[in-house]
């Protein structure tokens, strides 16, 4: 267990901890000369009944707000420390209101240096920090007398102490490994190590980590606890390990994280459940904000402040899963504003104020377990995506797994979605397609982009591409090309577009994947231009065509012969892409009809553009799979 100090400057923490575990946590010079705590500072306590204590000791001077709330990141209980000669002073008021806003509920009250304090003074000082108290999240707490210096009360406090870690149950060791870094020396012979808490997971000697946020990779050479080399440490424990990898003087430094490497993305918003301070007002001008033991300048804007919903707009992106706390500080005032806990880490960039992005944050705002967290996802959104669920929640692949085994999901693939939604889609589709063949019974179907746009099924592309594939293979749906129908549906050409279909389909099968224009058809089957247009736009608005421009038609079928070459050149390429030249040699259809064609399979959903580069949507890439 850890706990962590908190209290005005001079008030006796240090002293307090030195009385309880017999080492001075003011390891500095300066401080040991001045008696002013400036930098974070560790004790251990081996208790027989509740095992390892780690005590942190924090700074109670108001320049070292960041350093306090360094130490708290991680710790499970905490000590406020109040002298019994002073009373509440303003740094024991903005603490303790940091220990609310972080939501630390376990701890103990002591009232120390009560040796130097007369019992009117302490009667008067037990008085205002029970009225202090109220309201909070320690209102509860036990409070104790002690003086570090005569000993006085010091048995009863470790009695409390033990009692309090006995009281708190050990953190799951559940989700990826994240080690959140306070401090950073060098030790001969070693080198680089770094003393934090692990937050989440487990860790090994020689495991293989992500430094973030500058994404170097690390290597555990070694762990001690309390000075003792271990191999293993579990979550909620704190240790100093020894590192070896990518490192430079500038990282890993206080505020680092070391991460499982599928954990390393950095956010730049985070969407927040926000409380302010009594008095507190929040203003569009840049702030300080605190997430782990890491600082960045922002600024926050409301999303919904009666509900108390925002958005953190970060200048530098930082890691932050769900549930993680925030804390929002006015840095020309050095003034604490408020602060909450993290319900989105990915926090949307547009219509982020719509009503359906606050009924959904509104719906998670409670939330605190990812079970329960997929189900509000799935009620509030058409599809989840899994893999950024899984990051928001930190789940590793096996109790991702779990989870979505749990769930009557249909997966589309990298979304989930509830079978229900699914089941809408789909009766979208069928209906638009009846409607469509009641109407042009000689139509032989509708294109993907024609039938998605008419069936409003709301989906992402990708996923409306990939049910469109789902129910093909369920017999919902024939496919021919890119032209979809009903599994019963028999098309009937008028007579007088018969004949002269039957001679158009033979030159286009003839022709491969280099059709004649429409000219050139034309004056080949004794036609005038304009009379052939007009019946190739007839046969497209049918079905029977495809026209990747203008004046050029495929046939339906010769739609998978043009995506088969995309796909080709998608699987020989290192990085999964390929650009219009690759395209126009490996076809052979030359450069003009390559851009047409390209840019036709982009519009129809087989491939997407970025950077020079064409790639495949995932429909196709799930295709070539099965």
């Amino acid at each position: 267990m850890i706990i962590a100090t908190a209290g005005h400057v001079d008030h006796g923490k240090t002293t307090l901890i030195q009385a309880l575990t017999g080492k001075n946590t003011d390891r500095l010079a300066d401080e040991q000369r001045r008696g002013l705590t400036i930098d974070l500072g560790f004790a251990w306590r081996h208790d027989p009944h509740a095992g390892a204590i780690a005590f942190v000791d924090v700074p109670g001077h108001s320049r070292f707000i960041r350093t306090m709330l360094a130490g708290l990141a991680g710790a499970d209980a905490a000590l406020l420390v109040i002298a019994a000669d002073e009373g509440p002073m303003p740094q024991t008021r903005e603490h303790l209101a940091l220990l609310d806003l972080l939501g630390i509920a376990q701890g103990l009250v002591v009232l120390t240096a009560i040796d130097r304090a007369s019992s009117k003074q302490r009667a008067a000082t037990r008085q205002a920090a029970i009225e202090l108290l109220q309201g909070t999240t320690l209102a509860n707490s036990p409070l104790l007398e002690v003086s570090a210096i005569t000993g006085q009360g010091i048995d009863d406090l470790q009695v409390a102490i033990t009692e309090l870690a006995q009281s708190i149950p050990a953190r799951h060791c559940t989700g990826n490994p994240r080690f959140l870094v306070d401090r950073r020396f060098s030790v001969t012979g070693s080198g680089c190590v770094v003393t934090g808490t692990l937050l989440n997971g487990e860790l090994h000697t020689d495991s293989h980590l992500c430094l973030t946020p500058v994404a170097g990779s690390v290597r555990i050479r070694g762990m001690q606890r309390d000075g003792q080399a271990i191999t293993a440490l579990k979550a909620g424990q704190r240790a100093a390990l020894n590192l070896a990898g990518d490192l430079d003087a500038d990282h890993p430094q206080r505020g680092d994280w070391l991460l499982a490497p599928e954990m390393h993305q950095l956010t730049d918003r985070l969407d927040i459940s926000l409380r302010l301070l009594p008095d507190a007002k929040l203003h569009r001008g840049t702030l300080q904000v605190l997430a782990g033991a890491a600082a960045s300048s922002g600024r926050v804007v409301w999303l919904d402040e009666s509900a108390g919903l925002a958005q953190v707009l970060l200048d530098h992106g930082l890691h932050a899963i769900q549930g993680d706390p925030v804390i929002v500080r006015e840095p020309a005032a050095n003034q604490t504003l408020g602060g909450g806990r993290v319900i989105d880490p990915l926090g949307r960039q547009r219509g982020r104020s719509k009503p359906e992005a606050l009924s959904r944050l509104r719906a998670l705002q409670p939330v605190d377990s990812p079970d329960i967290a997929l189900g509000v996802e799935l009620a509030q959104q058409k599809e989840v995506d899994i893999a950024a669920f899984a990051r928001r929640w930190n789940l590793t692949p096996n109790e991702l797994a779990a989870l979505l085994a749990a769930e009557p999901l249909v997966h589309l693939g990298g979304q989930a979605l509830h079978p229900e939604r699914v089941a809408q889609a789909e009766h979208s589709i069928v209906q638009r397609l009846q409607q469509a063949h009641t109407e042009q019974p000689e139509q032989r179907g509708l294109p993907q982009h024609a039938l998605l746009r008419a069936a409003a099924i709301g989906l992402s592309p990708p996923s409306s591409g990939l049910l469109l594939k789902r129910m093909v293979s369920h017999q919902q749906l024939q496919q021919q090309g890119g032209i979809y129908a009903l599994p019963n549906h028999q098309p009937q050409l008028p007579t007088s577009d018969l004949l002269l279909w039957e001679k158009v389909a033979a030159e286009l099968n003839k022709s491969k994947l280099r059709p004649p224009i429409v000219g050139e058809m034309a004056e080949s089957l004794g036609h005038s231009r304009e009379e052939m247009l007009a019946f190739m736009q007839r046969m497209q608005q049918w079905g029977y065509v495809l026209g990747v421009a203008h004046n050029r038609f495929y046939l339906p079928e010769q739609l998978d012969e043009l995506a088969a070459v995309a796909v080709e050149l998608c699987n020989q390429s290192p990085d999964g892409g390929f650009v219009a030249a690759e395209y126009r040699d490996q076809s052979g259809i030359g450069r003009n009809l390559t851009i047409q064609v390209l840019e036709y399979l982009d519009r129809v959903g087989v491939t997407w553009y970025r950077k020079q580069r064409r790639f495949l949507q995932p429909a196709w890439q799930r295709e070539q799979k099965h």
